[in-house]
C-alpha cells in the first residue's frame, strides 16, 4: 500500500460509530508501526484534517468544515441543481423533500436537499427520527429510489463487481436471486424512466427518483423526491414527469458549463 493510501486509510478510521482515535489504536487497526502512526498522524493535523480533542485522543479537523462550505457554494452540480429543486419543492408541495444524491464509492451520499420552507424534513413527520437520505449519510446502493435510480444507470461491469460483494442483501432487497435476474430488474426500472419505492429506507415514506447523467461520464447521481403519501396531492407518476425535466435541466447546464470551461 503506497504512503497516500495508507494516510487515507488513517483518516477513513473516523466514523460515527467510532469518532475518536489514538495513535496506539490506529495503529493496531491498521498493522502498522506506532512511529508511522504518528507520523501520519502529524500530516493530517497540519492539514486540518485531524485534530487532537485531547493529548491523546483524535478526531476529525476543522478543514473538513471548510471543505464542506467551499463544496456546498461552489460545487457545480449543487450550484446548478439547487435552484431547479426549489422549483420543485414548490411544485410538488408540503409533504415532500426534494434530494440530490451522488454516487460515493460503492454507495449514495445525499449532498443537497430542498424543501418548503414551513416542513422540517430533518425529522419524520412524527418528530420522532431522521429521515434515511440525510445530507452526508452514506446509503446502500441496493435500497431506496435515489440509491436505485443510480444503480440502474450504472454500467453492468461496476454493478456486477459490488453485487457479487453481498449477493445476499440485493437478493433480499428484492433485486433478484441471481444475476440474470438482477440485469433484468435493473433493465425495467431503467426503461420505465424512475424508480418508485415505498418504505425501503424509511417506514411510511415513498420514494420517487430518476437519474442523473453528464454525457461521456455517465450517471454522476440522482434527483429524488421523498413524500408522505398521506400529506401529497401530486400524483406519483407526475411528480416522475417533473423529475425528468428537472434532471434534464441539471444534465443539460452541466454539459454547457463543461463545454464553456473547455474553450
Amino acid at each position: 500500500m503506497s504512503t497516500a493510501n495508507r494516510l487515507l486509510a488513517v483518516l477513513g478510521l473516523f466514523t460515527l460509530e467510532r469518532p475518536k482515535w489514538t495513535v496506539d489504536a490506529a495503529a493496531l487497526e491498521l498493522g502498522m508501526t506506532v512511529s508511522t502512526a504518528y507520523r501520519y498522524f502529524k500530516s493530517l493535523v497540519d492539514a486540518g484534517l485531524v485534530a487532537a480533542d485531547t493529548p491523546r485522543h483524535y478526531t476529525l479537523g476543522p478543514a473538513i468544515i471548510e471543505y464542506d462550505r467551499q463544496m456546498r457554494l461552489r460545487d457545480p452540480l449543487i450550484g446548478t441543481a439547487a435552484p431547479v429543486m426549489q422549483e420543485l419543492a414548490q411544485d410538488i408541495g408540503s409533504g415532500a423533500v426534494i434530494l440530490l444524491c451522488r454516487l460515493y464509492r460503492h454507495r449514495v451520499v445525499c449532498v443537497h436537499q430542498e424543501t418548503l420552507a414551513a416542513d422540517n424534513f430533518y425529522r419524520r413527520f412524527d418528530g420522532s427520527e431522521p429521515i434515511s437520505y440525510e445530507r452526508g449519510q452514506p446509503m446502500p446502493l441496493h435500497l431506496g429510489a435515489p440509491s436505485k435510480a443510480i444503480l440502474a444507470s450504472m454500467k453492468a461491469r461496476q454493478v456486477r463487481a459490488i453485487y457479487d460483494k453481498d449477493i445476499t442483501a440485493w437478493r433480499e432487497a428484492g433485486l433478484g436471486a441471481d444475476w440474470s435476474e438482477v440485469k433484468r430488474t435493473l433493465r425495467i426500472m431503467r426503461n420505465a424512466g424512475m424508480v418508485v419505492t415505498y418504505g425501503e429506507m424509511s417506514v411510511g415514506m415513498q420514494g420517487i427518483a430518476v437519474p442523473i447523467l453528464a454525457g461521456q461520464t455517465g450517471v454522476i447521481g440522482s434527483l429524488s423526491a421523498v413524500v408522505a403519501p398521506d400529506r401529497l396531492a401530486t400524483p406519483v407518476h407526475d411528480i416522475g414527469r417533473a423529475l425528468n425535466a428537472g434532471s434534464q435541466r441539471i444534465e443539460a447546464a452541466l454539459i454547457a458549463e463543461l463545454e464553456s470551461a473547455a474553450c
